[in-house]
C-alpha cells in the first residue's frame, strides 16, 4: 500500500518543503506548501474527479484571457408553449468563471462547487412562477433577467401600495397566496400558522411534487418559514430562499471530488479543525531558515499577483476616496495604472 500522497498536475512543492504525516499513516506536503501553474491539462483533469449531475456538465475552457471553466444547464426551455408534448431538452451555459493559473487545486475545485450553485440558482430563480389572477398568464419575478438600470430608474413603480403595506396575512390569505404559486410543477399548500414569541411566525408549507416536477430535492415533503411580518412580500422572498436553500443543500450533500462528499454535513467539522490544526502545526513547518524565507516570499508573491491597477477613471477616484478613509497600514494597496 502506497503511503503517500501524490501531486496532482499542476502542483509544485516548495525547495525543501516538509512532509506531514497524518493519523492514518500516510504522508503529504499540503497545499499550502505548494506552489501551482495550472494548464487546460491539469484544469481537464479536475474536472474529471467531480461529479454532481449529468444535467450540469462541467466544461473546461481557454481563450484569449486564460483559462475558465463553465456550467451547462441541460433542461427544458420554461418560457416554451406547453403545446409541444414532450417538451424538448435544450441545453444552455452560465457564466465563465476565470481561473487563475496559480491558484490552488482546492479553490479550484471550489470555484467548479460555486459555479454550479449559482447556475442551479439561475435556474430555479427562472421556476418561481406567479400565476396571474385569471390563470391565463404568469411572471417569474425572481429571475435573473430584469432590468435593473431601469428599475433604478423608476423605482417609483416597484413600491407596494398603500392600501397593502402594512395589511397582515392570516391562514386564509396565506393560502390564497400560495396558490399563485408554480415552482417546477410544483404546488405549495399552507399546513400550519403560528405566532412566535418574538414577534414573529412560523408557517408550515407542504410542497406537492407534479407530474412534469424535475428538480430531485422536490420531493413531497413540509418545509418550515419564519416571517419577520405577515405580508405577501415576506411569504415570496422567503419561499423563494427556501427553495435555493434546498436547491444548495442538495449540491452540498451531492457534490463529490474524488467521491469526497466535501460539502456534505455528514463529516465532523471538528475532525476537520483537527486536521486542519495537524497539517499546519509549526514542528512540520520550519525544517531550515531557508525554507521559511521562501515560504514567507511564495505567500507574498501570491498576494502580489492578485492586487489590482488603479486608473483614472469615475470608479478609481471612488475607490480613492473610500482607501483615505481607513488606516491601512498592512496589506498591498493597488497599483496606480501604467
Amino acid at each position: 500500500m502506497n503511503n503517500e500522497t501524490p501531486l496532482r498536475l499542476g502542483e509544485i512543492p516548495l525547495r525543501n518543503a516538509p512532509e506531514v504525516v497524518l493519523d492514518n499513516g500516510r504522508a503529504c506536503i499540503p497545499q499550502h506548501y505548494l506552489q501551482f501553474q495550472h494548464n487546460h491539462e491539469s484544469l481537464e483533469a479536475l474536472l474529471v474527479d467531480i461529479d454532481y449531475s449529468a444535467r450540469y456538465p462541467i466544461f473546461a475552457c481557454e481563450d484569449e484571457g486564460g483559462l475558465y471553466l463553465q456550467v451547462g444547464i441541460i433542461g427544458f426551455d420554461n418560457y416554451a408553449k406547453r403545446s409541444a408534448s414532450p417538451i424538448p431538452a435544450k441545453i444552455v451555459y452560465g457564466r465563465k468563471w476565470r481561473v487563475e493559473l496559480e491558484l490552488p487545486t482546492s479553490e479550484i475545485i471550489q470555484t467548479a462547487f460555486l459555479a454550479l450553485k449559482k447556475a442551479r440558482e439561475h435556474e430555479i430563480r427562472e421556476l418561481f412562477r406567479l400565476i396571474e389572477a385569471d390563470g391565463h398568464g404568469y411572471s417569474t419575478p425572481f429571475n435573473n433577467h430584469h432590468d435593473l438600470p431601469l428599475m433604478a430608474q423608476n423605482a417609483e413603480l416597484l413600491a407596494p401600495a398603500s392600501t397593502s403595506k402594512n395589511e397582515t396575512l392570516g391562514s386564509k390569505e396565506i393560502s390564497q397566496a400560495l396558490e399563485y404559486i408554480r415552482y417546477d410543477s410544483a404546488s405549495f399548500h399552507l399546513k400550519n400558522l403560528q405566532a412566535h414569541g418574538n414577534e414573529k411566525h412560523i408557517v408550515d408549507i407542504s410542497i406537492q411534487s407534479g407530474c412534469n416536477t424535475s428538480l430531485p430535492e422536490l420531493q413531497s415533503q413540509t418545509i418550515t418559514l419564519v416571517l419577520a411580518s405577515l405580508d405577501i412580500n415576506e411569504l415570496y422572498y422567503e419561499l423563494m430562499n427556501a427553495m435555493i436553500n434546498l436547491s444548495d443543500q442538495h449540491l452540498d450533500e451531492n457534490f463529490t471530488y474524488r467521491h469526497y462528499r466535501r460539502f456534505s454535513r455528514r463529516y465532523s467539522i471538528a475532525a476537520l479543525g483537527e486536521l486542519s490544526k495537524h497539517v499546519r502545526r509549526h514542528s512540520w513547518s520550519w525544517p531550515n531558515s531557508d525554507f521559511e524565507a521562501q515560504f514567507t516570499d511564495a505567500n507574498y508573491q501570491t498576494d502580489l499577483s492578485r492586487v489590482p491597477r488603479l486608473g483614472e477613471g469615475l470608479n478609481a477616484r471612488k475607490i480613492r476616496s473610500q482607501l483615505a478613509y481607513f488606516d491601512i497600514p498592512e496589506g498591498i494597496l493597488p497599483n496606480p495604472a501604467d
